[in-house]
């Protein structure tokens, strides 16, 4: 098999994927759903489940020797081939309580690394994509981290409080409160991608899965910001996430890793 298209070829495959995945989401959006629990007490739906059927049907006809990645279906295909990781609806539980915030997540890892990635929101009618080393888009428009140097002057959004409190964290939660003009919960990927845009400059995260955090690593860090577990890792695969316009980030990460007061 010949070598993975370059990065703007594949952001144009996401690209059909998230109109595919948005013509099976908008429809059934504040209409009845079957909806279970998983092992792990989060919802699912059958939109979530076909969504991801349908995506891994068209990747894998394009690109018989590609793997895929999903967070219902988990991996198929070679460890090391190319990687397209799919969060079908990122924000269940919003789906399902008629809280337009929720989109399909597409990403494509090639030798491990994020090259490229789209978030598609469809009932906020936006979508942001990015590419390894730039461009960010939203809606076609160019977008940028915000230029906010001073910690003090700087908004933070975060994730599930719970998460951090239950992973030791709080104190570092409280401290980064106050040391920020202001704070934030916008939710799932949406924080990232507000990041990315220059609305918000620090977003964290506790407890995430690789699908919830590729697509929007790319777009974070193809929008001129930087994107770490909470470690400190340039990584989508830590188990937690801060993204940051880059000038923040060392003090964020010095303030949530203290130890506890």
């Amino acid at each position: 098999m010949h070598g993975p298209p370059e990065a703007a070829a594949l952001l144009a495959i996401c690209q059909e994927l998230a109109d595919a995945a948005d013509a099976l989401t908008l429809p059934a959006f504040r209409q009845q759903l079957e909806v279970r629990t998983k092992a792990d007490g989060t919802w699912v739906t059958s939109v979530d489940e076909a969504v991801e059927r349908t995506l891994r049907s068209m990747i894998l006809d394009r690109f018989p020797g590609h793997a895929v990645l999903g967070e219902e279906d988990g991996r198929q295909g070679p460890p090391d081939a190319p990687t397209w990781i799919l969060d079908p609806i990122d924000g269940t539980t919003n789906f399902v309580k008629g809280n337009p915030v929720f989109a399909t997540l597409i990403a494509v890892q090639v030798d491990g690394q994020e090259v490229a990635g789209v978030v598609s929101a469809p009932a906020l009618a936006t979508r942001w994509d990015g590419v390894a080393g730039g461009p960010a888009h939203q809606d076609g428009r160019p977008i940028r981290v915000s230029q906010v140097a001073a910690l003090g002057e700087a908004e933070v959004a975060f994730g599930g409080l719970d998460h951090f409190t239950g992973s030791g964290r709080g104190d570092g939660v409280i401290r980064l409160v106050e040391a920020t003009r202001r704070q934030r919960g916008y939710g799932d990927f949406w924080n990232h991608c507000l990041v990315a845009a220059g609305s918000t400059d620090v977003a964290a995260e506790a407890a995430v899965s690789l699908w919830d955090l590729a697509a929007v690593k790319v777009v974070v860090e193809a929008a001129g910001g930087r994107f770490t577990d909470l470690s400190g890792q340039r990584t989508a695969d830590g188990g937690s996430a801060l993204s940051s316009n880059g000038r923040l980030h060392d003090e964020v990460l010095a303030l949530l890793d203290q130890p506890a007061r």
